[in-house]
């Protein structure tokens, strides 16, 4: 007893090797059990396709001029914009989900998130914007 209150560790208190020993095995069993479980292979990298280099895909909520193809090339463009870039189409949207999923390249991929009411055509490749003129003003007198 006055071992104890000095400080002094009795034998009867030390841990052999052997318990030691299960401990470790018991450690690393456990980790290994919860590597399986938690650790697995990751399911959202098998689902996603190869992207070619430099094209990111983008989802937007735009009218679809043009019969859905997986893969098919197209135009999309915004009147009041006045812009157009061409694209990929990757997934079409569900009955209630408009949203259409396109493949651009990711320099122009900012204007679709700059501008609104974005359209879907087939690929038109000399597509030109009529140029707006500016007239005279007049004044109308009653």
């Amino acid at each position: 007893m006055i071992s104890k209150l000095a400080g002094i560790i009795s034998a009867k208190n030390t841990r052999t090797k052997l318990w030691w020993m299960k401990l470790a095995v018991a450690i690393l069993l456990s980790n290994v059990f919860f590597f399986i479980l938690f650790g697995g292979s990751n399911s959202s990298k098998a689902e996603t396709p190869d992207l070619p280099p430099g094209w990111v895909e983008v989802q937007l909520e735009a009218r679809l001029h043009t019969p859905f193809q997986n893969g098919k090339k197209v135009l999309l463009m915004t009147r009041s914009g006045r812009k157009k870039i061409s694209g990929m189409l990757n997934k079409g949207g569900s009955e209630l989900d408009q949203r259409v999923t396109v493949l651009v390249k990711e320099e122009e991929a900012a204007l679709l998130f700059q501008h609104e009411n974005w359209e879907i055509l087939p690929m038109i490749q000399n597509l030109h914007f009529k140029t707006i003129t500016q007239r005279e003003s007049h004044e109308i007198r009653y």
